[in-house]
């Protein structure tokens, strides 16, 4: 039999590891109280500028019940009781919305015009024949724009300096 010292190390080293580990995972499971064991928990405290939706978030709703929620898994609505349910008033009708048009900024007059149109919160710099957004170019001259959406024609004129 090998009775050097050497030979000893490694069995002791593991033996050693597996009893930290034991003690670790034993400890682990005191403080959860898992196995019935039933550790102290401390009580957290709760500033006092919280205190009050403390105690409203402890309250019991004794009107609350699951029955009145729909399943969030389920398609479709939850089951309404029809004499639970509250009529709504009638929205009052509101004008129509007239959509926004573009707004000419510049024109650039020379051998390719081009025109600086504001739409959307943004500049545009566009040419004859060219698109943006919903919009083909249709024509531009030393004065205006001549834009087309779909069937509708816009003619956009530019501003003079002061107006």
């Amino acid at each position: 039999m090998n009775r050097d010292a050497g030979a000893w190390v490694s069995p002791l080293v593991a033996v050693l590891v597996l009893g930290v580990i034991l003690a670790q995972t034993l400890g682990a499971l005191q403080v959860t109280g898992a196995f019935g064991w039933h550790a102290s928990v401390p009580r957290a405290s709760v500033a006092p500028a919280f205190l009050s939706l403390d105690r409203a978030i402890d309250r019991h709703d004794p009107s609350f019940t699951l029955a009145k929620l729909r399943d969030p898994f389920g398609y479709g609505h939850a089951a309404i009781d029809p004499t639970a349910t509250a009529r709504r008033a009638p929205r009052p009708k509101s004008a129509p919305v007239v959509p926004a048009l573009p707004v000419l900024t510049a024109i650039v007059w020379d051998n390719d015009p081009r025109a600086l149109v504001r739409w959307n919160q943004r500049e545009w710099t566009v040419r004859e024949g060219g698109l943006f957004d919903e919009f083909q170019v249709v024509s531009i001259t030393r004065d205006q724009v001549t834009l087309r959406r779909g069937e509708e024609t816009l003619v956009l004129n530019r501003r003079n300096p002061g107006e």
